[in-house]
């Protein structure tokens, strides 16, 4: 059955079940003009979002599916709050459908929305459908609240920070490339970029521990970093081989001879957490979470970034994915 033949209220009836899983938080859900809900006393709101459009972010059957697809484009906003050091609360959406796309796959593509809102207690609360001509596309806005003036921002970071990261960089890039090659193996990479992991519980550490600045990897290490020293007025000078990265992602770029820096640099969406904030507090940190690693420090400046290696120091220009770059 295709979108077309159920409609657009029969699609909503569909798909509204199984939407809220906080429901204390909400007066009034899906199926009114507008959604009604309680913010918490004390706590600031944090609004975000994002949009992805089927050929651009993702291509169905190679790179993703759609239960995929509905699952990441709920993570990415999910990180985005968690780059502020909140907790997610609620989303609504908007989806741009093609007339001839199948019920199932509609389905699915919700499914993969709920899955996620699920794990994290955040509920669905409103959303639009309306009539794409060409590709699919989805867009998400996602709400979330952090202790009155405790949102963690891109612009405090201070000279003499730690400079540090999550996990493990660059392997979402790795694990997109792997699928555009239709190569078998790689679970950790492709898991990587097709489901990704919002880093809410270390962004809300983050708050705890007294983080000066923080970002998410969306669009690539060196962007995400730049964003953080344009924004504080510091340099940041990260040590190249401090940079944590996946065994899979050294034999992928081992394997196509590519240079495995410009999956970390440039590649984007690992949805991982860059952030600084001062060794002590760092150090406390790490002995709670120890997948955080450090790459490098803060100093006084003028908001450029510099990589060392080999006893030799350059800039690391903010390059990375740019949606209007060709």
């Amino acid at each position: 059955m295709k979108i077309s033949e159920i409609g657009e209220f029969g699609f909503i009836d569909a798909v509204k079940e199984g939407t809220l899983f906080n429901p204390s938080s909400v007066v009034v859900g899906i199926g009114d003009d507008g959604a009604v809900y309680k913010t918490t006393e004390g706590m600031e709101q944090i609004a975000v979002i994002d949009t992805m459009v089927e050929g651009s972010h993702f291509i169905i059957g190679k790179t993703a599916s759609w239960f995929d697809v509905g699952y990441k484009a709920v993570a990415s906003n999910l990180s985005d709050i968690a780059a502020m050091g909140g907790i997610p609360t609620h989303i609504v959406l908007s989806t741009a459908i093609p007339t001839d796309m199948e019920m199932a796959d509609l389905t699915a593509l919700y499914e993969g929305m709920k899955d996620i809102c699920k794990t994290y207690g955040v509920n669905i609360i409103g959303g639009d459908t309306v009539l794409s001509k060409g590709a699919l596309v989805i867009t998400v806005a996602a709400f979330g609240e952090v202790e009155s003036g405790k949102a963690i921002c891109r612009s405090g970071a201070k000279p003499g920070d730690v400079v540090a990261v999550s996990h493990t960089i660059g392997d979402s890039a790795g694990g997109l490339d792997v699928l555009l090659h239709g190569i078998d193996g790689y679970t950790h990479l492709k898991k990587a970029h097709q489901f990704p992991t919002p880093q809410i519980q270390l962004g809300r550490a983050l708050v705890a521990y007294r983080a000066h600045s923080l970002n998410d990897i969306s669009d690539g290490l060196a962007s995400e970093s730049n964003e953080i020293a344009k924004a504080s007025g510091v340099d940041l000078i990260l040590d190249k081989e401090a940079i944590p990265c996946s065994e899979e992602l050294r034999q992928w770029a081992q394997s196509v001879q590519k240079d495995i820096y410009a999956y970390v640099f440039n590649g984007g969406e690992d949805y991982e957490l860059i952030f600084t904030m001062a060794p002590d507090d760092f150090e406390a940190l790490r002995r709670e979470y120890p997948y955080v690693t450090a790459i490098g420090q803060a100093r006084a400046g003028k908001g450029q970034v510099y990589v060392r290696h080999e006893g030799k120091t350059s800039v690391l220009q903010p390059t990375g994915w740019n949606h209007f770059h060709r």
